[in-house]
């Protein structure tokens, strides 16, 4: 079924090309080689994969009312609450309903996780614990968890910044089973562009309730980012906690995200990343356990007018556990490609 959309998806794009926006493949192969020390449960692994497998297909049913499609090939067709794949991303439709405010329906992008969750998948190599849980907690969740929802969203736009106002279902990774659904997710983001786009603000908060009745997750995130040729550097915080009524217990998790990249050069583009985490989990004793984590990349682009590269990355975390004498150590390295073309032009 799955084969015959992606073929009905292209075929229908491509005999009306003179009215579609784009479709789009954006897929990224890695050689991924990981190695761990005195981590219990983790065991070394060496693997080519697919990071990164999605056909995106954007359009215009009429001038103010746009629509997009963006199918994963790398995830599985395991169906949620809404009914979608999860190799569904993005299913929405946005009406534009004037130059302030445009609504938004469907499976769409809920803002989250701060400049780290806007990143696209196909650009990262090193993630933090808060945008894919690693830690010891088996409560809290993750920008992985929430990032593709499907709800309505109002977005407000004015003078380079935008508030946006969202209301979705709640993760399908929540306990219990999803039929038992009787509470949403609600969020509020806001996102601020100055100095002609070179300076960026976000600042967002999302909640949802957990899964008995008056538990509850909430996440903030607070980012700046500077972006004018050639320097790109960002840094993050981003915080989630969960609290169960039953015990009054809370596990929560902290993380400062930083990134600086160095755009001057024409074909080449090395980049420097650290994460510096801390997770508290809650019981009659609470534990405290912390991870620093380093990321180096290079990224070379052979051709100046195509969205092609290769890349290399080296990442390192280290992890301080509340207990442990041994801290634990994780090596990654990374080489892969990435190809983003539109089938249209």
């Amino acid at each position: 079924m799955k084969k015959f959309l992606i073929a009905t998806l292209a075929m229908t794009a491509m005999t009306t090309a003179a009215h579609a926006g784009s479709l789009s493949l954006d897929m990224r192969a890695d050689y991924n080689s990981t190695t761990f020390k005195d981590t219990p449960g983790s065991t070394d692994q060496t693997k080519f994969y697919f990071k990164t497998g999605r056909l995106d297909y954007q359009g215009k049913a009429l001038e103010d009312l746009t629509f997009r499609v963006r199918l994963a090939f790398n995830k599985d067709a395991t169906r949620g609450v809404d009914a979608s794949q999860t190799a569904v991303e993005y299913a929405y439709l946005s009406h534009k309903m004037s130059d302030l405010f445009t609504l938004t329906a469907g499976k769409f992008n809920t803002e989250f996780g701060g400049f780290e969750g806007a990143t696209s998948g196909a650009d990262l190599y090193l993630t933090s614990p808060f945008y894919t849980p690693t830690g010891a907690s088996t409560t809290l969740l993750g920008t992985k968890d929430l990032l593709y929802m499907t709800g309505v969203k109002g977005t407000f736009s004015f003078d380079g910044q935008q508030i946006h106002v969202l209301a979705t279902n709640e993760p399908d990774t929540k306990a219990g089973p999803t039929a038992s659904q009787n509470s949403s997710m609600w969020g509020v983001i806001w996102r601020g562009a100055f100095l002609e786009k070179a300076l960026n603000f976000n600042l967002s908060y999302h909640t949802l309730a957990g899964p008995a009745k008056d538990d509850k997750h909430q996440f903030i995130a607070a980012g700046v980012m500077w972006n004018s040729s050639p320097i790109s550097a960002s840094l993050d915080y981003l915080m989630g906690e969960f609290k169960a009524d039953a015990t009054g217990f809370k596990d929560s998790e902290s993380s400062f995200v930083g990134k600086l990249a160095y755009t001057g050069w024409e074909q080449w583009t090395p980049r420097l990343e650290v994460i510096s985490t801390e997770e508290k989990i809650g019981g009659v004793t609470d534990r405290t356990n912390k991870y620093i984590a380093y990321g180096v990349v290079a990224e070379y682009k052979p051709y100046t007018d195509t969205n092609f590269r290769y890349h290399f990355a080296y990442n390192n975390t280290t992890g301080d556990l509340d207990g442990v004498a041994d801290k634990t150590v994780r090596d990654e390295f990374v080489v892969g490609a990435r190809l983003l073309a539109d089938f249209l032009k």
